[in-house]
């Protein structure tokens, strides 16, 4: 199908392949708002990894969510395609490069298929697709080049997220139960991320909130339930008290409490683009990950990294016990902070 007849469609029935981890689909909020405008009377209907579908509530124009299973084996896929088959869709939107969805939504009768494509693997059963290019931003750029396809305005690109008045209440009583005094600045400290090599140190957060309450500042520690042991080791580290909200949160209370902060310090992580996308400035500490591939939405964000090369590190595998996290010091991320405020 060529480029033109792309951007002639009228699709009755959309469905939408979306990931599984948080800053994926928070990124690709984007793409399914041009979406939403572009077909504006298509039934949509989203598959989003259970881990992620949180971070949909409130989006408006979504008619139908399917939650992925994080673990659905042979027979969930099996389920699931003829799920596909049954709701008659008449486009897919592919928005990851796993060729995996590309045979699912052909398995499934969806007769156009439009996506990332990262290998040659299924390359035949792709109506139109966008190369995968390691040095583009691997959501928003891809993502964005895709929607563009089908005759998208990308004019308003960003990615958006919807906490109601309730998650805001519910934030704020979360900040004032923890000790904030309600004028004090807030500094966030979001010390997990969903792989081990790309988190700093909690010594080192711990010396960073100690830096910065000698400057009258207040730190807030973030993050999920898998994230209480590192809020834990800092607070065993710190001589102040930064205020705990580890665990407390869900990803739209979270959302709701970024405009309470002047600023993010964090690894590679979710909460990194909940905080971008919601407006508010990061100080992002990386890795061997590159930032240029999975880095924060819009402008004002610090980016910290010396990954100087090391034999054998990826982005998805360190081998050397995160010697490039170990080369960002307390000073800089201190000063940087600062430098923000």
């Amino acid at each position: 199908m060529k480029a033109g007849d792309l951007q002639k469609l009228y699709p009755v029935r959309l469905f939408v392949f979306l990931r599984e981890h948080i800053g994926d689909v928070v990124n690709s909020t984007a793409a399914l708002h041009c979406l939403r405008q572009r077909f504006p009377d298509a039934h949509l209907c989203v598959e989003v990894g259970e881990r992620a579908v949180e971070a949909l509530q409130n989006f408006p124009g979504i008619d139908d969510i399917w939650v992925r299973p994080t673990h659905q084996g042979l027979w969930g896929k099996l389920r699931f395609i003829r799920r596909l088959r049954e709701g008659h869709f008449d486009l897919a939107v592919i928005l990851d490069d796993s060729a995996d969805m590309v045979l699912h939504a052909w398995l499934g009768g969806i007769p156009v298929r439009v996506g990332v494509r990262r290998k040659e693997k299924f390359q035949r059963l792709y109506t139109a697709f966008v190369p995968h290019d390691p040095s583009r931003h691997e959501t928003l750029e891809h993502f964005r080049d895709l929607v563009e396809l089908l005759g998208c305005d990308t004019s308003d690109y960003r990615p958006r997220l919807y906490p109601s008045s309730e998650d805001t209440r519910t934030a704020e009583q979360e900040l004032h139960r923890g000790g904030w005094d309600g004028s004090t600045t807030l500094v966030g400290i979001n010390p997990g991320a969903s792989r081990e090599h790309r988190q700093w140190f909690p010594d080192r957060f711990a010396q960073v909130c100690d830096a910065l309450a000698e400057q009258g500042i207040t730190c807030a520690l973030l993050g999920g339930p898998g994230d209480k042991h590192l809020a834990e080791e800092i607070l065993a580290n710190c001589r102040s008290r930064p205020l705990v909200l580890t665990g407390r949160l869900t990803v739209l209370q979270l959302a709701a409490l970024m405009p309470y902060l002047r600023l993010l310090i964090t690894a590679d992580s979710g909460p990194m683009h909940i905080a971008a996308a919601m407006g508010t400035r990061v100080v992002a500490l990386y890795g061997v990950s590159d930032p240029a591939y999975t880095g924060p939405f819009g402008d004002g964000h610090t980016i910290i990294r010396h990954n100087e090369p090391c034999t054998g590190c990826t982005a998805e595998r360190c081998v050397h016990d995160r010697e490039c996290m170990k080369r960002i010091s307390v000073e800089e991320v201190v000063a940087s902070t600062v430098l923000h405020l």
